[in-house]
């Protein structure tokens, strides 16, 4: 009777998603490298899912390595627009009584959401350079909309339950540990590269 190859071959994906994971984390610590980290983590991911032999650490690091420079000035840029969103978020939360500001918020909310969805993924499959990135990103989001929408909503799933839900933290904490931004990053290939699709070369 021959051993189910699927089953091998899904525990293994697993095992490779649960590793990954970690090194996401780990070089993760710093902050300052959680882009790089992220299009590492995605580039990985997409090379897992379409089946190429590869060693996982030595890839990973080596897509951590060639992403560096514009993985860490994306993040850069990004990282205080975040900080002074959530300093904003607190803020109107209990004070804020004005229509307009908030408007600009949640503008300026789905702005950032939209180019965090795409920024990483297009680092780590196109080249550009960081400012054009940005500017594709947003640009993508909207250009594929309903994509953008559904991606954003699965993603947003297991956040809001981490967020709302701090009774069940030991879980989310779990889920986050072990597989959370592999699971993440699986999603985002499998949605992002079918926009990809209509902007590679045949």
């Amino acid at each position: 009777m021959k051993p189910d190859n699927k089953f091998f071959s899904f525990m293994s994906l697993v095992g490779d998603l649960i590793l990954l994971n970690v090194l996401f984390i780990a070089t993760s610590i710093p902050v300052v490298t959680i882009g790089i980290s992220a299009c590492a983590l995605y580039a990985s991911v997409r090379q897992r899912i379409r089946g190429e032999e590869s060693y996982v650490i030595k890839d990973y690091f080596n897509f951590w390595k060639s992403n560096a420079r514009n993985g860490l000035i994306l993040w850069l840029i990004l990282l205080p627009v975040l900080a002074a969103m959530l300093i904003f978020t607190i803020y109107i939360a209990g004070h804020l009584t004005s229509l307009i500001p908030v408007c600009l918020y949640f503008i300026l909310f789905i702005a950032v959401t939209f180019i965090l969805v795409y920024i990483f993924p297009l680092q780590a499959t196109f080249v550009n350079t960081p400012l054009n990135l940005l500017k594709n990103s947003f640009l993508t989001a909207f250009a594929h909309l309903p994509v953008t929408l559904i991606l954003i909503f699965i993603i947003s799933i297991p956040i809001c339950i981490t967020i709302y839900f701090p009774a069940a933290f030991y879980y989310t904490f779990a889920y986050w540990v072990v597989l959370g931004f592999s699971i993440t990053a699986v999603i985002s290939v499998l949605l992002t590269g079918r926009v990809f699709q209509h902007y590679m070369a045949d």
